[in-house]
């Protein structure tokens, strides 16, 4: 009976429904809490894991950061040097554009002298040519004599005894006499009317160089400069003279 009065009491049915409420809440709570601490593990777990990472990345980010400051070091050292050399390659250019200043200014002076020195050159041939025209037109034509030519006295000789005393046969006016002229050169002359000992003599050397020039040849390397010497002691007897100064020749040649 106590029982039945105890259920059939409202305030206490009340009172254990709302200990139950409470216990089931208390549960319930419970239950949450050890559910949310299970997530939060979770939670930390991936945070930790996650911060790991981040670290790892840092890291790396840093080493990154640390090979670009070096990278940037080294480019800066490049630049320097390619900024001295290209300063040194100003300097050098510089020097090759003043050097070439001075050679330009250099090579003007000397082409100016130079064409001073041509002008002057063609000034001095103009004034040859019109001497070589003068002394042209003053030569008898056909004739390489002087106007006054020197006239020796007629001499008379044994020319059996002048064989004899010059060691070769000697004739009248035999140009082959005079030493350095031979047979072909003796008809050269004579070509040029050039015939006598006496017309030799009279022959300005000048002419008979330019005689020889002119037929070229082995004419070219004869020198004429002693014949008129010879000539003339042939035209005028002088054998022995003419022997001596011969053999002087011949020492010398």
């Amino acid at each position: 009976m106590v029982w039945l009065n105890i259920l059939n009491n409202e305030s206490l049915i009340l009172a254990a429904e709302t200990l139950v409420i409470v216990l089931g809440s208390m549960l319930l709570g419970i239950l949450l809490s050890y559910l949310n601490s299970g997530g939060i593990k979770t939670k930390l777990a991936d945070l930790t894991l996650t911060l790991e990472q981040e670290k790892k990345e840092t890291a790396a980010l840093r080493d990154q950061v640390s090979q670009v400051s070096h990278d940037r070091g080294d480019l800066q050292h490049a630049i320097e040097d390619l900024k001295i050399k290209t300063a040194e390659q100003a300097r050098t250019i510089y020097d090759q554009r003043h050097f070439l200043q001075l050679r330009e200014e250099e090579y003007k002076n000397q082409k100016a002298t130079f064409d001073g020195l041509h002008a002057t050159i063609a000034s001095y041939q103009h004034r040859i040519d019109i001497i070589q025209q003068e002394l042209e037109k003053q030569k008898p034509s056909g004739s390489y004599h002087q106007k006054e030519m020197i006239v020796m006295p007629k001499v008379t000789a044994n020319f059996d005894h002048v064989s004899r005393l010059l060691g070769k046969e000697v004739t009248d006016n035999d140009l082959t006499l005079i030493t350095g002229i031979g047979p072909k050169t003796a008809a050269l002359l004579q070509s040029h009317d050039i015939q006598t000992w006496e017309e030799l003599a009279n022959v300005p050397v000048d002419d008979l160089r330019k005689i020889l020039n002119d037929a070229g040849g082995i004419y070219k390397s004869q020198d004429p400069s002693h014949w008129a010497k010879q000539a003339v002691m042939a035209a005028s007897g002088e054998w022995r003279k003419l022997r001596v100064y011969q053999e002087t020749l011949r020492k010398q040649a």
